[in-house]
């Protein structure tokens, strides 16, 4: 995968799955029709999270995934072709994935200063998701510390659900890209609509997630506020379509801009052959500016020609020596 040259779209699928393995299957074929470029499930142990509340272990323990489930649903979704990753909690889970050769991993934004868990990720080439919401710049800057050595993406974020547009502060991406290097950076979209993640890509963000399920009046606690795959399908095209609108980071004239634009080119008044010089009494100036536009006639004069070339036909740089 590349997270640099392209939108990295991630479907947060989490616990809609409903401990269903059938849609489970169902939600990841449906992300991909979607285009999504990968989907993301949570493993989490109600014990581990909450060892002292049996009232959010027996809440918790309700969405788990079984384990049993995930090599079948990374096998799902390589027959699918999209990526496949978990969050992951607590070290106990990550040494079994790990025991499954997984390389990616999202850090949950209630794990970003779990700086054990933080550790045991940094000790290989992982590929790190890093959400930071419910966390300060402090909280960051340590997780980053730890993870920098990672193929590390940090992911501007709030722990509200759903978010309103404007908590989302976008801006705090020009803030990670001042203070982090050598990282990428994404937002992890708890908004109703599609406005923040278009702002995001202009700000730098090259990796999104949002929440995905089949139906949003389906019981649980994420249906509610996450995209049907339609709406998800919206989504995937408006990053896209906003990425490609960056463009160059460069000024220069479109070929339309040439052929229609009040600009004045270089063009010959008698046909020329190969390797003869030109002169000034051999070309004038019209538009459109097809070629060599006439502002640069002094860094051309003395040039020779390449190639033999027609009366009335434009100059083009490529035709000099």
């Amino acid at each position: 995968m590349s997270l640099a040259l392209n939108p990295y779209i991630i479907a947060e699928i989490g616990s809609n799955f409903d401990q269903n393995l059938s849609k489970a299957k169902k939600l990841i074929t449906a992300a991909k029709k979607s285009g999504a470029s990968a989907v993301k499930f949570q493993l989490f142990s109600g014990v581990e999270l909450y060892p002292d509340n049996i009232k959010m272990q027996k809440i918790f323990n309700k969405m788990e995934l079984k384990k049993s489930w995930i090599i079948k649903l990374r096998q799902f979704s390589q027959k699918k072709k999209i990526d496949f990753f978990l969050s992951v909690f607590d070290k106990k889970n990550l040494a079994f994935l790990e025991s499954k050769n997984f390389k990616f991993y999202k850090v949950a934004s209630s794990e970003t200063t779990n700086i054990d868990l933080l550790k045991k990720l940094a000790r290989k080439k992982n590929t790190i998701f890093l959400s930071t919401g419910m966390c300060d710049l402090d909280d960051v800057t340590k997780a980053y510390k730890i993870l920098k050595n990672t193929k590390l993406t940090i992911m501007q974020c709030h722990s509200v659900y759903p978010l309103k547009i404007n908590d989302a502060n976008i801006n705090t991406i020009k803030l990670f890209k001042e203070k982090f290097k050598d990282c990428n950076f994404g937002f992890s979209d708890h908004t109703t609509g599609n406005i923040a993640a278009i702002t995001a890509v202009g700000l730098g963000a090259t990796v999104f997630e949002k929440h995905f399920t089949l139906n949003k009046k389906s019981k649980g606690p994420d249906h509610f506020y996450s995209y049907e795959p339609a709406e998800f399908a919206s989504y995937v095209k408006d990053i896209n379509d906003s990425f490609k609108s960056l463009g160059l980071m460069k000024k220069y004239l479109l070929e339309e801009e040439r052929k229609t634009g009040r600009r004045e080119g270089i063009y010959l008044k008698k046909s020329i052959k190969k390797d003869t010089k030109i002169k000034k009494n051999l070309i004038y100036f019209k538009t459109p500016a097809l070629g060599i536009r006439s502002k640069y006639i002094n860094k051309i004069i003395g040039k020779k020609l390449k190639i033999n070339k027609k009366k009335d036909s434009p100059l083009f740089i490529d035709n000099l020596k």
